[in-house]
């Protein structure tokens, strides 16, 4: 998930750069009135694009990262991290982890 993170980022932010690589070298010194509403509505779509990265990557985060979400969700409404690990103990009874290693310990 995150190569496809770092690509999403190259994707939507690349453009914006080579957008200001081309202003700080003067590309657009010498342009008309028609190419500048042109190179503006470039920069507008551009800079739409950079921000929507941002906000895709808050999502994909959620999505693919217990680690993430475990953490929002404890910063933000105060819900404890779920314990996702289950085994079965000797009796064949589904146990989560934490309890696993307190049954581990009391039977050695």
């Amino acid at each position: 998930m995150l190569i496809v993170i770092s690509i999403m980022f190259l994707i939507f932010s690349i453009p914006i750069d080579i957008y200001f690589l081309g202003y700080a070298y003067g590309a657009f010194s010498d342009e008309t009135g028609e190419e500048r509403a042109i190179r503006w509505l470039f920069y507008t779509f551009v800079t739409l694009a950079y921000y929507t990265n941002n906000a895709i990557n808050f999502f994909m985060y959620f999505a693919s990262g217990r680690k993430f979400r475990d953490a929002f969700l404890n910063t933000f409404f105060c819900v404890e991290p779920s314990k996702r690990a289950v085994t079965s103990s000797s009796s064949g009874t589904a146990v989560t982890g934490t309890q696993s290693m307190a049954m581990t310990a009391v039977t050695q």
